[in-house]
């Protein structure tokens, strides 16, 4: 599912535009721009001019490689479309009539290089207006230093037939990049919930395992005939009490929970749990947090009742714990993280890392 894909998920990882091989040869293409530029310094009147254009194009062809967003938002293809033409205009005017040498318009190869990929990150509008920009500059220099038009155009419209490939070659193979990503994310997404399915399928054994070690004697113990003692029956009511919980409570139990629970049922406290679902979207430190407030809680009550529940999804407040013995006391967890009690206030657990258990 397209809308799910992380922000690393473009163009770029199918062409191997972020692997080290990309950036040696962009490494590689600076320091080709740079010697040609530079060593190509004939009749040059100002060399600032020339290496600001040097870092124009080179700023532009690596943001190719850095800029998020597929297709590239506009806020980067515009100014990189802009630095072509940009370039050309700080270079060209540096220029002596006629030129030295072919060399000396090396601005407009090197603009067109990035352009291509500015084509294949899908702005291929931009990029055709930083080429057209590019042939606009240089015919007018030509023709106001007595060179004619016809001199400009000439050795600048050269660069429309790569750019003209980049643009076929962007709509051939940008689709297939999308149904590439589209396979990629399903295998991710199928992978994730066969982990979560596994991890849920561990976690009903686990408690199978412990309601069966638990209720299997005094299964065996009803199924002889033999009266219960009392010790016996309480037990039962005990376990009665983990099958619900375990039904009920939902994500809010696990081992330490569970046995919580049951100790404070000895002590005489009614605990009742509900869960609503509000756990099932969390990540674990936050359905952690929860359990580890209703632990605490289950440990301080000496009697009356608990009576813990997890909100649906979407609500502010994730987990609501309410001990009435003499009083009352109310524990929440917020979606946030966040901690609240009629003793404590509010404080963030999870910042803090204090003991989430109620003052008293």
């Amino acid at each position: 599912m397209m809308a799910n894909r992380t922000v690393r998920d473009d163009v770029r990882d199918i062409l191997g535009m972020r692997t080290r091989a990309a950036w040696l040869v962009s490494g590689l293409f600076a320091v080709a721009i740079s010697s040609m530029a530079f060593a190509a310094d004939d009749g040059i009147r100002d060399i600032r001019l020339t290496a600001l254009a040097v870092l124009l194009i080179l700023g532009a062809g690596s943001a190719m490689l850095l800029a998020p967003g597929d297709p590239l938002p506009a806020r980067f293809a515009a100014p990189a479309a802009v630095a072509a033409p940009l370039a050309a205009a700080l270079a060209i005017s540096q220029l002596p009539v006629p030129m030295g040498n072919s060399t000396q318009i090396w601005f407009l190869g090197a603009g067109s290089a990035y352009l291509n990929f500015l084509c294949v990150r899908g702005a291929p509008l931009w990029a055709w207006t930083g080429v057209l920009g590019q042939i606009v500059v240089s015919t007018w220099w030509t023709t106001h230093t007595g060179q004619g038009w016809r001199t400009g155009v000439g050795f600048s419209f050269i660069n429309l037939t790569p750019l003209l490939m980049a643009t076929f070659f962007a709509r051939v193979v940008r689709p297939l990049a999308h149904s590439i990503l589209a396979l990629r994310q399903q295998d991710t997404d199928r992978a994730a919930a066969e982990a979560a399915a596994q991890a849920a399928q561990q976690e009903r054994d686990e408690r199978v395992a412990r309601l069966g070690s638990a209720a299997r004697p005094l299964l065996e113990i009803i199924a002889s005939g033999r009266p219960l003692t009392a010790q016996e029956q309480n037990e039962c009511s005990l376990v009665e009490s983990e099958l619900r919980d375990d039904i009920l409570g939902g994500l809010m139990i696990d081992a330490s929970v569970g046995a919580a629970a049951r100790c404070a049922r000895q002590r005489g406290v009614t605990v009742v749990l509900d869960d609503g679902g509000g756990l099932d979207e969390v990540d674990a430190d936050l359905r952690q947090l929860v359990r580890t407030v209703l632990r605490d809680a289950l440990d301080y009550a000496d009697g009356g009742t608990i009576t813990a529940r997890i909100l649906p999804p979407g609500r502010g407040t994730l987990a609501s714990v309410l001990l009435r013995d003499n009083g009352e006391l109310r524990i929440e967890v917020e979606a946030s993280g966040a901690v609240r009690s009629d003793l404590d206030g509010r404080q963030d657990v999870r910042e803090a890392k204090q003991d989430p258990r109620p003052a008293g």
